[in-house]
């Protein structure tokens, strides 16, 4: 295992075409793949067309509802872990038995769900009367390496059932994730728990670490993951609504982005999508253009993939300029024979990735027209907490003229979340989008308090009318947003310098998994660490740098034999604010850490503007920050996961 780290990360999915392939083995020769949609670009990461014929699939075709009669009997269905999905696989089953019932004894359905089986589809088998017809297998493939130190499992629909649905079957697959991965860096030294959720995740990670041991794996720590940092998605909720000023980052506001592919067609964007327009009638759908955003594979997205969107188009435009000086007419036949031999091939391939970039740059200027700097000054505004009533203007005119079935419940979960909303100011703003979008979307808003992005303001029992203006005279005041951000130095108050992470949110906030990466990485000791994040309330601390801490190793049985039914079971991680206070009274705060690469896992998706902060951390710094997640998401995809 002395291989550099990137070929380790890389080798992850090798693991999964090995999953793959135990679970094809069992389903038999000659059968037919039918897949959902969402996951064919996963499928294409782990495998190719080839491979899947060479273990017994012959057919390939996309779940239809619709679909007929398939070239072979045995059937193998791939879907997502979705009880719609899977009633509906089910329902076709039932179909297909109905018209030929001597199936039922073949055996020959089978249904891989990804990540895992959850115990409620055993139920829903049960009752169709398929328990014995069908087979069900629970495939949960690798964190896929999309790009240069940027993993994603790609299940994008994790989010809505952890936090909207408040389903947490599916938190033993990130557990798995991590448990996997850590087979092949080794586990970290330090790990930091931020969200209930995280916490979860940890505890269950530790159980798999004492009920699957493996004599291959070092007790001793990693060494290429020093630290591992894990935290919820609703733990910092505005760096996902903020608009984001990246290139990368404005990409996936704009297109839709899967398993590293983003296609192109400006005629068919996420903004016109969820634009309300009465006007217009929708266009001719165009050509996608589909781009890969893998630096090792194109170099010029590697470049400009974290620059703030105003320095992109110069670099486009000096990058045509050198293109354009390669005079290869002047070249004589020896030097045009090795020119077509060596770089070619190259200069064609990055010709080509030079127009896709222009066209998608000009797609975002057109899309974002004039609206960017008025919407970024409105988003400083609320995170600083000042104007609330000209804030509050911009968003109310929104909902009324400019209407994004997604967008603008962002803006009004923003205004939420730093400001706050008066109960008449909640109920005009779901009024108008009711009106606009149609009643049945009332479900919406509950979802989103449901999720953490909305604080719904109580009814005010007393009439407030003869008190005139004086909530204008009152002193200023901070909420908790503004409370924990000002401690954590998420706002900063001087202009960016393009040296700060806060160039990501036009210099108007810093993400949270930034700050948390540049607290351990520029700290000697865990007590220096923990003071610095002291404001965070769900901090957590695990790893061997509080084995000290310990009365003696705890197996899990010990741990619920022990149990004090007044406190949480804390196995996983331990609460890092009584940590520090013993770190301070016994004066064990030299516990070292230095971590030269730290593992980010955000569960509920990371967005590109919080990689690209992360960048900005580990250049400071000399170190190597590695992003992982279930999904790479916007918050445009955030609000449509609660729609």
């Amino acid at each position: 295992m002395d291989q550099p780290l990137s070929l380790k990360l890389a080798s992850l999915s090798q693991i999964s075409q090995h999953k793959l392939e135990k679970i094809l083995d069992q389903c038999g020769d000659k059968a037919d793949l039918i897949i959902d949609p969402s996951l064919i670009k996963p499928l294409e990461r782990i495998c190719g067309v080839s491979w899947l014929r060479q273990h017994g699939i012959e057919k390939i075709y996309k779940m239809d509802p619709q679909l007929g009669t398939t070239a072979n009997i045995i059937r193998v269905y791939l879907i997502p872990a979705s009880i719609k999905k899977y009633k509906c696989v089910l329902d076709q089953i039932s179909s297909v038995l109905s018209q030929n019932p001597s199936l039922a004894d073949a055996k020959c359905f089978n249904i891989i769900i990804a990540p895992k089986v959850i115990s409620t589809f055993d139920s829903i088998l049960e009752n169709r009367g398929l328990y014995d017809v069908v087979k069900l297998h629970s495939f949960s493939w690798e964190l896929m390496y999309l790009d240069d130190q940027l993993l994603s499992l790609e299940l994008p629909f994790i989010y809505k059932q952890l936090f909207v649905e408040q389903n947490h079957s599916l938190l033993s697959s990130i557990s798995m994730s991590l448990w996997s991965l850590f087979h092949v860096t080794g586990r970290p030294k330090c790990i930091l728990s931020l969200g209930k959720l995280s916490a979860s995740v940890l505890d269950i990670l530790e159980v798999y670490n004492e009920s699957y041991s493996r004599d291959f794996i070092s007790s001793e720590s990693s060494q290429d993951i020093g630290a591992l940092i894990v935290m919820d998605r609703d733990q910092d909720y505005a760096s996902s609504l903020l608009t984001p000023a990246t290139y990368s980052g404005l990409l996936s506001e704009i297109f839709d982005i899967s398993c590293g592919h983003l296609e192109v067609n400006g005629n068919d964007t996420k903004l016109k999508r969820g634009k309300l327009n009465f006007t217009t009638t929708a266009g001719n759908p165009g050509k996608n253009t589909v781009i890969t955003l893998d630096s090792s594979l194109d170099n010029l997205y590697g470049e400009i993939k974290h620059r703030h969107f105003s320095e992109v188009l110069s670099v486009l435009s000096s990058k045509a300029k050198l293109l354009k000086n390669e005079d290869i007419k002047a070249l004589g036949i020896k030097e045009m024979k090795e020119f077509v031999a060596t770089k070619l091939q190259q200069v064609t391939l990055f010709k080509q990735n030079l127009v896709n970039h222009v066209l998608v740059s000009e797609t975002i200027i057109s899309e974002m027209n004039n609206k960017f700097e008025n919407l970024t000054f409105t988003e400083s505004e609320m995170l600083n907490n000042r104007n609330k009533k000209s804030n509050f203007t911009y968003i109310d005119e929104n909902f009324g003229t400019d209407i994004h079935i997604y967008n603008s419940l962002r803006l009004m979960c923003l205004l939420s979340l730093t400001q706050g909303l008066s109960y008449e100011e909640y109920n005009t703003l779901v009024s108008k989008y009711l009106i606009a979008f149609g009643y049945r979307f009332l479900y919406v808003f509950n979802n989103l308090i449901t999720a953490g992005l909305l604080v719904q303001p109580s009814s005010p029992k007393l009439s407030l009318s003869n008190l005139g203006n004086l909530s204008e005279r009152l002193p200023r005041w901070q909420n908790e947003f503004q409370t924990v951000a000002n401690k954590l130095k998420q706002l900063p108050s001087k202009s960016d310098d393009g040296k700060s992470p806060s160039y990501v949110f036009n210099g108007g906030y810093v993400p949270l998994v930034a700050v948390i990466c540049n607290a351990l990485l520029t700290s000697e000791a865990l007590v220096d660490v923990l003071s610095k994040l002291s404001a965070l309330s769900d901090l957590k601390v695990g790893g061997t740098v509080i084995e000290k801490l310990k009365d003696g190793m705890e197996t899990l049985n010990e741990k619920l034999s022990n149990l004090n039914l007044q406190n949480d079971l804390e196995f996983g991680c331990r609460d890092a604010k009584s940590i520090l206070k013993t770190l301070k009274a016994d004066k064990l705060g030299g516990f070292s850490l230095k971590p030269k690469t730290i593992l980010v896992y955000v569960i509920g998706g990371v967005t590109y503007a919080e990689i690209a902060a992360c960048d900005v951390i580990q250049a400071n710094t000399g170190s190597r920050i590695i992003i992982a997640s279930d999904c790479i998401a916007s918050g445009c995809d955030l609000m449509a996961a609660n729609t």
